[in-house]
């Protein structure tokens, strides 16, 4: 009966190293997640480029 349980792998375990799939997984994921966040700096600090040229340009003419 012992042979057939199926041993569940616990990858939060103490003593289990994560399988390289496993470690891909959370590469991709924090890969994806850095370059979301990038673009969305990037967008920020273009609108708040823009912002900080209208304002020059106003404050110029004046």
């Amino acid at each position: 009966m012992t042979d057939a349980i199926i041993k569940k792998r616990l990858p939060l375990a103490a003593d289990t190293e994560p399988t390289d799939e496993e470690l891909a997984e959370v590469m991709r994921e924090a890969r994806d997640l850095a370059l979301a966040r990038k673009v969305e700096s990037d967008a920020w600090m273009r609108a708040e480029m823009a912002k900080a040229v209208e304002n020059a340009r106003i404050r110029d003419v004046a």
